[in-house]
Protein backbone atom coordinates (compact mmCIF):
# COMPACT_ATOMS: atom_id res chain seq x y z
CA UNK A 1 0.00 0.00 0.00
CA UNK A 2 2.57 2.10 0.59
CA UNK A 3 3.70 1.19 -2.40
CA UNK A 4 1.28 2.22 -4.61
CA UNK A 5 0.94 5.69 -2.36
CA UNK A 6 4.27 6.76 -3.19
CA UNK A 7 4.24 5.66 -7.03
CA UNK A 8 0.90 7.65 -7.24
CA UNK A 9 2.14 10.68 -5.61
CA UNK A 10 4.91 10.45 -8.33
CA UNK A 11 2.92 10.36 -11.08
CA UNK A 12 0.75 12.91 -9.65
CA UNK A 13 3.79 14.82 -9.11
CA UNK A 14 5.16 14.28 -12.76
CA UNK A 15 1.79 14.84 -14.64
CA UNK A 16 -0.69 16.82 -12.80
CA UNK A 17 1.99 19.43 -11.01
CA UNK A 18 3.33 20.62 -14.86
CA UNK A 19 0.36 20.72 -16.15
CA UNK A 20 -1.08 22.93 -13.38
CA UNK A 21 2.16 25.05 -13.90
CA UNK A 22 1.46 25.88 -17.66
CA UNK A 23 -1.80 27.12 -17.56
CA UNK A 24 -1.12 29.43 -14.89
CA UNK A 25 1.81 30.61 -16.70
CA UNK A 26 -0.46 30.91 -20.09
CA UNK A 27 -3.07 32.46 -18.16
CA UNK A 28 -0.67 35.21 -17.15
CA UNK A 29 1.00 35.82 -20.60
CA UNK A 30 -3.00 36.38 -21.46
CA UNK A 31 -3.18 38.69 -18.52
CA UNK A 32 -0.57 40.87 -19.27
CA UNK A 33 -1.25 41.08 -22.58
CA UNK A 34 -4.64 42.09 -22.32
CA UNK A 35 -3.69 44.83 -19.37
CA UNK A 36 -1.59 46.28 -22.14
CA UNK A 37 -3.82 46.66 -24.83
CA UNK A 38 -6.65 48.55 -22.34
CA UNK A 39 -3.26 50.60 -21.33
CA UNK A 40 -3.17 51.57 -24.38
CA UNK A 41 -6.77 52.30 -25.46
CA UNK A 42 -7.34 54.05 -21.94
CA UNK A 43 -4.67 56.31 -23.46
CA UNK A 44 -6.89 56.58 -26.45
CA UNK A 45 -9.59 57.70 -24.77
CA UNK A 46 -11.67 54.42 -25.27
CA UNK A 47 -11.02 51.29 -22.15
CA UNK A 48 -14.21 49.92 -22.59
CA UNK A 49 -13.98 48.70 -26.14
CA UNK A 50 -10.15 47.68 -26.78
CA UNK A 51 -9.59 47.19 -30.86
CA UNK A 52 -7.73 44.64 -32.15
CA UNK A 53 -8.90 44.55 -35.60
CA UNK A 54 -6.18 46.08 -38.59
CA UNK A 55 -7.13 49.16 -40.13
CA UNK A 56 -8.72 48.61 -43.38
CA UNK A 57 -6.59 49.10 -46.81
CA UNK A 58 -7.95 51.27 -49.21
CA UNK A 59 -8.24 49.37 -52.57
CA UNK A 60 -7.33 51.26 -55.44
CA UNK A 61 -9.78 50.01 -58.78
CA UNK A 62 -7.82 48.52 -61.38
CA UNK A 63 -7.31 50.82 -64.51
CA UNK A 64 -6.12 49.06 -67.82
CA UNK A 65 -2.76 50.65 -69.20
CA UNK A 66 -5.22 51.94 -72.37
CA UNK A 67 -7.34 53.57 -70.25
CA UNK A 68 -5.51 55.79 -67.86
CA UNK A 69 -7.62 58.35 -65.83
CA UNK A 70 -6.00 61.74 -66.09
CA UNK A 71 -7.76 64.51 -63.61
CA UNK A 72 -5.34 67.80 -62.87
CA UNK A 73 -6.14 70.19 -60.18
CA UNK A 74 -5.78 73.35 -61.61
CA UNK A 75 -6.94 76.94 -59.56
CA UNK A 76 -9.31 78.06 -62.20
CA UNK A 77 -11.78 75.95 -61.82
CA UNK A 78 -12.39 77.42 -58.80
CA UNK A 79 -12.94 80.82 -60.47
CA UNK A 80 -16.27 81.96 -61.10
CA UNK A 81 -18.42 81.87 -63.97
CA UNK A 82 -19.53 85.19 -63.90
CA UNK A 83 -17.97 88.45 -63.58
CA UNK A 84 -19.25 92.02 -64.05
CA UNK A 85 -21.95 90.76 -65.94
CA UNK A 86 -20.02 88.53 -68.20
CA UNK A 87 -21.13 84.99 -68.19
CA UNK A 88 -18.90 81.65 -69.88
CA UNK A 89 -19.88 78.34 -70.80
CA UNK A 90 -18.24 75.71 -72.45
CA UNK A 91 -18.68 72.80 -74.62
CA UNK A 92 -17.32 70.35 -76.84
CA UNK A 93 -18.45 68.55 -80.06
CA UNK A 94 -17.86 65.27 -79.08
CA UNK A 95 -16.39 63.97 -75.52
CA UNK A 96 -14.78 60.89 -77.04
CA UNK A 97 -12.18 60.76 -80.07
CA UNK A 98 -9.46 58.38 -80.36
CA UNK A 99 -5.57 58.82 -80.00
CA UNK A 100 -4.26 61.13 -82.05
CA UNK A 101 -7.66 62.94 -83.65
CA UNK A 102 -9.57 66.05 -83.26
CA UNK A 103 -12.44 67.49 -81.49
CA UNK A 104 -13.24 71.15 -81.33
CA UNK A 105 -13.68 73.38 -77.67
CA UNK A 106 -16.26 76.14 -77.82
CA UNK A 107 -16.10 78.61 -75.58
CA UNK A 108 -19.00 81.44 -75.13
CA UNK A 109 -18.83 84.97 -73.58
CA UNK A 110 -22.04 86.90 -72.96
CA UNK A 111 -22.61 90.38 -71.67
CA UNK A 112 -19.10 91.38 -72.80
CA UNK A 113 -20.05 94.86 -74.95
CA UNK A 114 -18.17 97.66 -73.76
CA UNK A 115 -16.04 95.42 -71.23
CA UNK A 116 -12.33 94.47 -72.06
CA UNK A 117 -11.56 90.27 -72.32
CA UNK A 118 -9.07 88.71 -72.82
CA UNK A 119 -9.10 85.37 -74.40
CA UNK A 120 -6.64 82.51 -74.07
CA UNK A 121 -4.12 81.98 -76.62
CA UNK A 122 -3.34 77.85 -77.57
CA UNK A 123 -0.02 78.43 -75.36
CA UNK A 124 -2.10 79.92 -72.23
CA UNK A 125 -4.72 76.67 -72.23
CA UNK A 126 -2.81 74.65 -70.26
CA UNK A 127 -5.13 71.07 -70.34
CA UNK A 128 -2.14 68.46 -69.24
CA UNK A 129 -2.31 65.53 -72.46
CA UNK A 130 -5.27 67.47 -74.12
CA UNK A 131 -3.02 69.82 -76.69
CA UNK A 132 -4.43 72.94 -77.90
CA UNK A 133 -3.11 73.14 -81.85
CA UNK A 134 -5.66 76.38 -83.22
CA UNK A 135 -7.89 78.61 -82.53
CA UNK A 136 -11.01 80.99 -84.24
CA UNK A 137 -12.51 83.97 -82.74
CA UNK A 138 -15.66 84.96 -83.51
CA UNK A 139 -17.63 88.15 -82.61
CA UNK A 140 -21.51 88.17 -82.83
CA UNK A 141 -23.65 91.10 -82.68
CA UNK A 142 -27.09 91.83 -81.94
CA UNK A 143 -29.26 93.98 -84.89
CA UNK A 144 -28.29 96.95 -83.54
CA UNK A 145 -24.82 96.25 -84.30
CA UNK A 146 -23.85 96.29 -80.59
CA UNK A 147 -21.71 92.87 -79.32
CA UNK A 148 -23.64 90.18 -78.50
CA UNK A 149 -20.91 87.81 -77.33
CA UNK A 150 -17.55 86.26 -78.24
CA UNK A 151 -17.13 82.32 -79.29
CA UNK A 152 -13.35 80.67 -78.93
CA UNK A 153 -13.42 77.71 -81.17
CA UNK A 154 -10.31 75.77 -80.34
CA UNK A 155 -8.84 72.37 -82.35
CA UNK A 156 -7.07 70.69 -79.59
CA UNK A 157 -5.90 66.56 -79.48
CA UNK A 158 -4.82 64.41 -77.39
CA UNK A 159 -1.78 61.26 -77.10
CA UNK A 160 -2.70 59.40 -73.88
CA UNK A 161 -5.29 57.28 -73.49
CA UNK A 162 -7.76 57.60 -70.49
CA UNK A 163 -10.62 60.50 -69.53
CA UNK A 164 -8.76 63.64 -69.35
CA UNK A 165 -10.22 66.86 -67.25
CA UNK A 166 -10.08 69.53 -69.28
CA UNK A 167 -8.46 72.78 -66.81
CA UNK A 168 -7.04 75.64 -67.59
CA UNK A 169 -9.58 77.82 -69.47
CA UNK A 170 -9.55 81.56 -67.84
CA UNK A 171 -10.62 84.40 -69.07
CA UNK A 172 -9.48 87.50 -68.05
CA UNK A 173 -12.29 90.33 -67.78
CA UNK A 174 -11.88 94.81 -67.05
CA UNK A 175 -14.33 97.01 -67.15
CA UNK A 176 -16.68 99.09 -65.28
CA UNK A 177 -13.33 100.03 -62.70
CA UNK A 178 -13.39 96.29 -61.67
CA UNK A 179 -10.51 93.46 -62.62
CA UNK A 180 -11.54 90.11 -62.72
CA UNK A 181 -11.13 86.57 -63.99
CA UNK A 182 -14.03 83.81 -64.62
CA UNK A 183 -13.70 79.94 -66.03
CA UNK A 184 -16.26 77.53 -67.19
CA UNK A 185 -18.50 76.05 -64.09
CA UNK A 186 -18.92 72.75 -65.17
CA UNK A 187 -15.97 70.27 -65.76
CA UNK A 188 -15.56 69.30 -68.93
CA UNK A 189 -13.92 65.80 -69.74
CA UNK A 190 -12.51 64.41 -72.95
CA UNK A 191 -11.85 60.50 -73.55
CA UNK A 192 -9.23 59.15 -75.43
CA UNK A 193 -9.57 55.73 -76.87
CA UNK A 194 -6.46 53.74 -78.35
CA UNK A 195 -6.82 52.60 -81.61
CA UNK A 196 -4.27 50.03 -83.66
CA UNK A 197 -4.32 51.96 -86.79
CA UNK A 198 -4.15 55.67 -85.19
CA UNK A 199 -0.62 57.65 -86.21
CA UNK A 200 0.36 59.19 -82.93
CA UNK A 201 3.34 61.19 -84.95
CA UNK A 202 1.39 63.81 -88.01
CA UNK A 203 -1.13 65.57 -86.60
CA UNK A 204 -3.21 67.92 -89.01
CA UNK A 205 -4.86 70.16 -88.06
CA UNK A 206 -8.86 70.41 -89.33
CA UNK A 207 -10.20 72.89 -91.28
CA UNK A 208 -12.81 75.03 -89.49
CA UNK A 209 -15.71 74.74 -91.47
CA UNK A 210 -16.46 78.18 -91.25
CA UNK A 211 -13.25 79.56 -92.32
CA UNK A 212 -13.08 81.18 -95.18
CA UNK A 213 -11.20 79.47 -98.04
CA UNK A 214 -7.96 81.44 -99.13
CA UNK A 215 -8.65 82.34 -102.50
CA UNK A 216 -6.28 81.03 -105.76
CA UNK A 217 -4.51 84.00 -106.81
CA UNK A 218 -1.91 84.71 -109.54
CA UNK A 219 0.56 82.66 -109.36
CA UNK A 220 -1.23 79.98 -108.25
CA UNK A 221 -2.59 80.00 -111.70
CA UNK A 222 0.77 80.66 -113.31
CA UNK A 223 2.10 77.68 -111.76
CA UNK A 224 -0.34 75.43 -113.45
CA UNK A 225 -1.73 77.04 -116.42
CA UNK A 226 1.54 77.80 -118.29
CA UNK A 227 2.98 74.29 -118.06
CA UNK A 228 -0.68 73.00 -119.32
CA UNK A 229 -0.40 75.46 -121.90
CA UNK A 230 3.33 74.89 -122.72
CA UNK A 231 2.15 70.87 -123.14
CA UNK A 232 -0.80 71.53 -124.96
CA UNK A 233 1.42 73.50 -127.53
CA UNK A 234 3.61 70.85 -128.04
CA UNK A 235 1.23 68.00 -128.69
CA UNK A 236 -0.39 70.70 -131.78
CA UNK A 237 3.20 71.30 -133.26
CA UNK A 238 3.81 67.29 -133.38
CA UNK A 239 0.40 66.82 -134.93
CA UNK A 240 0.69 69.45 -137.53
CA UNK A 241 4.25 68.73 -138.52
CA UNK A 242 2.68 64.99 -138.85
CA UNK A 243 -0.07 66.23 -141.26
CA UNK A 244 2.28 68.60 -143.53
CA UNK A 245 4.46 65.85 -143.81
CA UNK A 246 1.87 63.36 -145.37
CA UNK A 247 0.65 66.16 -147.72
CA UNK A 248 4.33 66.73 -149.36
CA UNK A 249 3.86 70.45 -147.89
CA UNK A 250 6.37 72.82 -146.24
CA UNK A 251 6.20 72.70 -142.41
CA UNK A 252 6.39 77.06 -142.04
CA UNK A 253 5.02 78.72 -145.10
CA UNK A 254 6.90 82.27 -144.69
CA UNK A 255 4.88 85.03 -146.14
CA UNK A 256 6.62 86.40 -149.78
CA UNK A 257 8.44 90.03 -149.50
CA UNK A 258 6.31 92.52 -150.99
CA UNK A 259 7.57 93.01 -154.34
CA UNK A 260 9.76 96.36 -154.94
CA UNK A 261 8.35 98.61 -157.76
CA UNK A 262 10.74 98.10 -160.58
CA UNK A 263 11.55 102.20 -160.87
CA UNK A 264 12.65 101.88 -157.07
CA UNK A 265 14.97 99.08 -157.62
CA UNK A 266 16.81 100.52 -160.84
CA UNK A 267 16.77 103.87 -159.39
CA UNK A 268 18.71 102.06 -156.08
CA UNK A 269 21.07 99.99 -157.97
CA UNK A 270 21.95 103.74 -160.19
CA UNK A 271 22.65 104.64 -156.48
CA UNK A 272 24.84 101.83 -155.74
CA UNK A 273 26.76 102.20 -159.01
CA UNK A 274 27.70 105.50 -158.06
CA UNK A 275 29.46 104.65 -154.29
CA UNK A 276 31.10 102.47 -156.66
CA UNK A 277 33.34 105.38 -158.69
CA UNK A 278 34.18 102.78 -161.47
CA UNK A 279 34.92 105.91 -163.89
CA UNK A 280 36.98 107.38 -161.15
CA UNK A 281 39.34 104.21 -161.15
CA UNK A 282 39.58 103.89 -164.72
CA UNK A 283 37.11 101.19 -165.20
CA UNK A 284 35.24 103.55 -167.55
CA UNK A 285 33.27 100.99 -170.17
CA UNK A 286 32.22 98.85 -167.24
CA UNK A 287 30.84 101.83 -165.69
CA UNK A 288 28.48 102.51 -168.63
CA UNK A 289 28.00 98.39 -169.24
CA UNK A 290 26.54 98.44 -165.70
CA UNK A 291 25.00 101.44 -166.20
CA UNK A 292 23.02 100.60 -169.49
CA UNK A 293 21.88 96.72 -167.84
CA UNK A 294 19.95 98.75 -165.25
CA UNK A 295 17.79 100.69 -167.66
CA UNK A 296 17.43 97.39 -169.65
CA UNK A 297 16.31 95.00 -166.64
CA UNK A 298 13.91 98.36 -165.58
CA UNK A 299 12.07 98.24 -169.42
CA UNK A 300 11.67 94.16 -168.95
CA UNK A 301 10.54 94.55 -164.85
CA UNK A 302 8.13 97.12 -166.15
CA UNK A 303 7.35 96.35 -169.64
CA UNK A 304 8.25 93.09 -170.58
CA UNK A 305 10.64 94.55 -173.09
CA UNK A 306 13.71 92.06 -173.45
CA UNK A 307 16.03 94.58 -173.30
CA UNK A 308 19.10 93.24 -172.61
CA UNK A 309 18.97 90.98 -175.14
CA UNK A 310 18.33 94.51 -178.13
CA UNK A 311 20.47 96.58 -179.77
CA UNK A 312 20.00 100.21 -179.09
CA UNK A 313 17.74 100.39 -182.05
CA UNK A 314 15.50 97.56 -181.21
CA UNK A 315 15.09 98.99 -177.56
CA UNK A 316 14.01 102.22 -178.79
CA UNK A 317 11.44 101.08 -180.96
CA UNK A 318 10.04 98.93 -178.19
CA UNK A 319 9.90 101.45 -176.13
CA UNK A 320 8.32 104.16 -178.65
CA UNK A 321 5.58 101.52 -178.49
CA UNK A 322 4.52 101.55 -174.92
CA UNK A 323 1.84 103.67 -173.51
CA UNK A 324 3.64 105.31 -171.14
CA UNK A 325 5.71 106.67 -173.83
CA UNK A 326 6.85 110.62 -174.01
CA UNK A 327 9.50 112.24 -176.22
CA UNK A 328 11.62 113.78 -173.10
CA UNK A 329 11.93 109.71 -171.82
CA UNK A 330 12.81 108.86 -175.65
CA UNK A 331 15.50 111.56 -175.47
CA UNK A 332 17.10 110.80 -172.33
CA UNK A 333 17.26 106.97 -173.26
CA UNK A 334 18.77 107.45 -176.63
CA UNK A 335 21.24 109.85 -175.47
CA UNK A 336 22.24 107.05 -172.33
CA UNK A 337 22.04 104.29 -175.25
CA UNK A 338 24.68 105.93 -177.72
CA UNK A 339 26.76 107.23 -175.55
CA UNK A 340 27.28 103.96 -173.76
CA UNK A 341 27.66 102.39 -177.40
CA UNK A 342 31.03 105.04 -178.14
CA UNK A 343 32.51 104.06 -175.29
CA UNK A 344 32.05 100.09 -175.38
CA UNK A 345 32.48 99.92 -179.07
CA UNK A 346 34.52 102.98 -180.17
CA UNK A 347 36.62 103.39 -177.06
CA UNK A 348 35.77 106.94 -176.61
CA UNK A 349 36.49 109.06 -173.45
CA UNK A 350 34.25 111.14 -172.58
CA UNK A 351 35.17 114.11 -169.96
CA UNK A 352 34.29 114.19 -166.13
CA UNK A 353 31.13 115.75 -166.23
CA UNK A 354 29.28 113.56 -169.10
CA UNK A 355 30.06 110.30 -166.91
CA UNK A 356 28.04 111.90 -164.27
CA UNK A 357 25.72 113.12 -166.43
CA UNK A 358 25.09 109.98 -168.07
CA UNK A 359 24.37 108.52 -164.88
CA UNK A 360 21.47 111.58 -164.39
CA UNK A 361 20.13 110.79 -167.58
CA UNK A 362 19.53 107.54 -166.63
CA UNK A 363 17.99 108.09 -163.32
CA UNK A 364 15.85 111.13 -164.73
CA UNK A 365 14.61 108.68 -167.09
CA UNK A 366 13.79 105.99 -164.95
CA UNK A 367 11.61 108.67 -163.09
CA UNK A 368 9.86 110.11 -166.20
CA UNK A 369 8.85 106.60 -167.30
CA UNK A 370 7.45 106.36 -163.52
CA UNK A 371 5.66 109.14 -163.20
CA UNK A 372 4.02 108.83 -166.26
CA UNK A 373 2.69 105.19 -165.36
CA UNK A 374 1.37 106.32 -162.50
CA UNK A 375 -0.57 109.27 -164.46
CA UNK A 376 -1.91 106.66 -166.85
CA UNK A 377 -3.26 104.28 -164.07
CA UNK A 378 -4.70 106.11 -161.09
CA UNK A 379 -6.44 102.92 -160.22
CA UNK A 380 -3.78 100.43 -159.86
CA UNK A 381 -1.75 103.22 -157.86
CA UNK A 382 -4.72 103.36 -155.02
CA UNK A 383 -4.66 100.01 -154.89
CA UNK A 384 -1.39 99.56 -153.95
Amino acid sequence: MKLKKIIFLCCLMCGVFPTMGQSQQDNRMVDSRVTLDDRYDTKQGNPQQPSREKPATTQRPHTSPLQKSNTPSDSTLQLPSSFNGVTVKAWLDTSSIIIGGQTTLHIRLEGVDGKNIHLPQPKELQMGPVEALALKNDTIRDDNGSIKAYEQHVSITSFETGTHRIAGIKIDIAGDGAVGAIAPADSLFLEVQYTPDADTVKCEVKEDAGMMEEPINFGDVCRIGIPTLLIALLIAAIIWIIIRRKQNKPIVVLPKPKPIPADKKAISDLEALRRKELWQKGRIKRYYTDMTDIVRRFLRNMYGISATEMTTRQTLNAFHGIADWSEDSESLLRQLLQQADMVKFAKSQPQSYEHDQAMQNAIDFIRKVAENHRINNPEKEENK
